[in-house]
Order: C-alpha cells, then sequence, then structure tokens
C-alpha cells in the first residue's frame, strides 16, 4: 500500500497526516495486510485528534469537513460525529449537521 493509496491529499491539507506520518502508518499497513483502508485513516486520525487533547474549531470543522468527503461512509460518519462532540465545535458545523443525511451525525448534533 502506497500513502497516496492510505490518504488522499486533503488529509495532508488538513493536517491530520505529513509526509512523516503517512509514511509510519504505511509501514504498519504493510505489516498487517489484512488490516483496511478505513481501519488505517481511524487510525491516523484518532492519533491527530488525541495529541492535540481537545480539538479547536478550525481542526473540528477540517475533521467534520473530511469526514463528510470520506468514501467510506461509516469512517466518514466516526469522523463528522467525533468533531460535533467536540466543545469548540462551531455553531455552524452544527448547525449544518442538522441536515445531513447521516442520521448518526443528526444526532450528534443535538
Amino acid at each position: 500500500m502506497t500513502v497516496t493509496e492510505l490518504f488522499p491529499q486533503s488529509w495532508f491539507a488538513a493536517g491530520v497526516v505529513t509526509a512523516e506520518s503517512a509514511a509510519d502508518f504505511v509501514r504498519l499497513a504493510a505489516s498487517r495486510p489484512e488490516r483496511s483502508v478505513r481501519h488505517w485513516r481511524w487510525a491516523a486520525f484518532r492519533d491527530w485528534s488525541e495529541e492535540r487533547e481537545r480539538l479547536t474549531a478550525d481542526e473540528c470543522r477540517a475533521a467534520y469537513t473530511l469526514g463528510e468527503a470520506e468514501p467510506d461512509t461509516n469512517l466518514g460518519t466516526a469522523m463528522m460525529c467525533h468533531a460535533l462532540l467536540q466543545r469548540a465545535c462551531p455553531a455552524d458545523v452544527r448547525e449544518g449537521a442538522k441536515r445531513s443525511g447521516r442520521a448518526p451525525v443528526r444526532r450528534a448534533a443535538g
């Protein structure tokens, strides 16, 4: 698995992965080929989020947007909900989430 197969450019642009962290995840993925791309993306997303302790409003917005664009609906929904559950999640993101086509996202938006 290559870096471009594992992470879209939008993940780099949002700062969720760097060249270094992406290379680390490619090495990890090579050692566990039975694990899906979703597994490694979620691990990278959680690492990024946990390193920050609490996401800022801009980071929430970026995480929500990445989740919305994620082709794997389950992964994307988890990312969107994670952003919505952050204390600093902006009101406009929450309001937009209330109109989401994804029921879990609407519930998380409250």
